[in-house]
């Protein structure tokens, strides 16, 4: 596990063009979002963060502070249904995803994004045994 004393250390030395994203991932995890390191906290090469409220689950991935998506997803008849997306740094990403409001009220998305028809998913990514989230 990480000492807080030496995290604290570790952002003090970091550049100063990362704080905009540290800050907006910090406020994510005040939001109530949960998250993910992969592969893990100590080789972190990306970070996932989910939240599900209201009936639906805002996600974004980030992999640094410029490459970021994120999404809002709805559970319908068992399949995960896309609501909303956005690409962008970091700092874009959570801003927008925290600036929609709550699924089901007044001006959510409420229309399902279609997939990319040239998408492949291996059988075993989709079976119940191998998938991991939301399918």
């Amino acid at each position: 596990m990480t000492n807080p004393a030496n995290t604290i250390l570790e952002l003090c030395t970091l550049p100063a063009w990362l704080e905009q994203h540290i800050q907006a991932i910090e406020d994510t995890r005040r939001a109530g979002y949960r998250f993910v390191y992969l592969p893990n906290l100590e080789s972190l090469t990306m970070l996932q963060a989910f939240h599900p409220s209201h009936g639906a689950t805002d996600w974004y991935c980030a992999a640094s502070a410029t490459e970021a998506i994120g999404a809002r997803f709805v559970i319908d008849f068992g399949r995960p249904r896309q609501l909303w997306q956005a690409c962008g740094s970091v700092t874009d990403v959570i801003g927008e995803l925290l600036q929609l409001p709550p699924h089901g009220s007044p001006g959510a998305p409420s229309l399902a994004l279609s997939g990319p028809s040239d998408l492949w998913v291996p059988s075993l990514a989709r079976s119940t045994f191998g998938a991991t989230g939301l399918s």
